[in-house]
């Protein structure tokens, strides 16, 4: 039960810095409008956006967790990759490097800048 809390605890203190912005402008623009009924429908549409991924998961994690065994192998040397990634991520932000690599990004893949 302890481990439990932890984790949810983490998950939250994660999450906030994402949740938090968005949930305070949906708050904001339903604040705006006079009816209180466009403010619900905003909250239940972010609401189910935030469900989905979670049911979505739940419902599959078992075919997905079939499909990922063969990947075991690979665990160790991607999870030291994706580490060394998040490390260089990190030096780059700290010296300011991280704009112009987005900016080259944009410049070699432009189709990159209509995603967002």
């Amino acid at each position: 039960m302890p481990v439990a809390f932890l984790l949810g605890i983490a998950f939250a203190v994660g999450w906030t810095p994402c949740i938090g912005p968005i949930l305070g402008a949906i708050l904001a623009l339903s604040s705006t409008h006079a009816n209180a009924e466009t403010g619900m429908l905003y909250l239940a549409v972010y609401s189910l956006g935030l469900a989905l991924p979670f049911l979505g998961t739940a419902l599959f994690i078992e075919h997905f967790r079939k499909r990922v065994r063969g990947f075991s192998r690979w665990s160790r040397p991607l999870r030291a990759l994706a580490g060394l990634v998040l490390i260089i991520m990190g030096i780059m932000v700290l010296t300011g490097q991280m704009t112009w690599f987005a900016t080259w990004m944009l410049s070699t893949f432009p189709v990159l800048g209509r995603l967002g």
